[in-house]
């Protein structure tokens, strides 16, 4: 080999050993790019686990406890019933009405009872003139009575009852409403009403209430053994 040539070799060597890459740049470099990626490889495993830990807090985060609500009031609920009339002096609850000094039809018992056309457990609301007169018998001295029926025991259904009675009076006798003495009563006294159709036919037509115990003031036990008897 020539001096020229070898000269030119060394040249071109030296050339390329010039232009080649530092080596610590190089490992310096590749150290970055890892560290780098080891960040970036970090960042991403920690959202990750703060997207699932978000998640089972949604799946089994514990109910709400459900707040109280104020009662829910309307403007139709019913208000409390006026307090019913006092009975008379010396009378107590489940005693009948005195309607006269007449002889009775039948005796009181539960089994007549059940023999009565109508009954019912109400309160007077309202009086008026007699409904089942007729022009061709002899007028009695009656009186229509409107009722609020709390309980029907026989021979009709609704909230109201009107049928005919002896008038009220302040005091009474015995008997039945042919009697000058009548029962007493006004709007607001509860009764126990029971009574037959005056001219016969259905329960409610031209209905009259009867005496001798077949009307009586309300108590509730007395109530109980009439719809015992009326069954």
């Amino acid at each position: 080999m020539s001096q020229s040539t070898e000269r030119e070799l060394r040249e071109l060597f030296a050339a390329d050993a010039a232009d080649a890459p530092d080596e610590l740049a190089v490992v310096a470099g590749a150290v970055r790019r890892v560290h780098r990626r080891r960040r970036t490889l970090m960042v991403a495993a920690a959202t990750t686990t703060v997207i699932i830990a978000a998640a089972a807090y949604g799946v089994h985060r514990p109910a709400a406890t459900p707040q109280a609500q104020p009662p829910v009031t309307s403007s139709s609920a019913p208000v409390t019933p006026t307090p019913a009339a006092d009975l008379p002096a010396g009378v107590k609850p489940g005693d009948p009405l005195a309607f006269g000094a007449a002889q009775c039809v039948k005796a009181y018992a539960p089994k007549t009872l059940a023999e009565q056309a109508f009954a019912f457990d109400g309160t007077v609301t309202g009086i008026g003139p007699a409904r089942t007169e007729r022009g061709a018998h002899p007028p009695l001295d009656l009186r229509s009575v409107t009722f609020q029926v709390h309980t029907w025991f026989r021979g009709g259904s609704g909230g109201t009852a009107v049928v005919d009675m002896s008038p009220p009076a302040a005091s009474g006798g015995t008997g039945d409403a042919t009697s000058e003495a009548g029962p007493a009563y006004q709007v607001g006294t509860r009764l126990l009403v029971s009574g037959m159709p005056r001219w016969g036919g259905a329960p409610l037509a031209d209905p009259i209430a009867w005496g001798c115990g077949f009307t009586r003031y309300y108590s509730p036990s007395l109530a109980a053994e009439w719809a015992t008897a009326t069954r």
